[in-house]
């Protein structure tokens, strides 16, 4: 099966389903959606938590030479 086939094949086995079965198919894909939308949220903060780890440690870099406790 080639992947450019996958949504008209979606659409092919989907017509002869009752309204009530095309609601379920609808939520498992705005579901399916969700769940994507939040996997990329999630890489996002974790690309964003890294930028900001890299910046605090050349913010504190030399931070014990600079501030020596006693």
């Amino acid at each position: 099966m080639a992947i450019s086939n996958i949504p008209d094949l979606i659409v092919q086995e989907t017509k002869q389903l009752p309204e009530n079965l095309l609601k379920e198919v609808l939520d498992f894909v705005l579901l399916l959606k969700r769940k994507n939308k939040l996997g990329e949220t999630k890489n996002d903060l974790s690309a964003m938590q890294l930028t900001e780890l890299s910046h605090l440690e050349s913010e504190f870099e030399n931070y014990k030479e600079l501030f020596p406790h006693e």
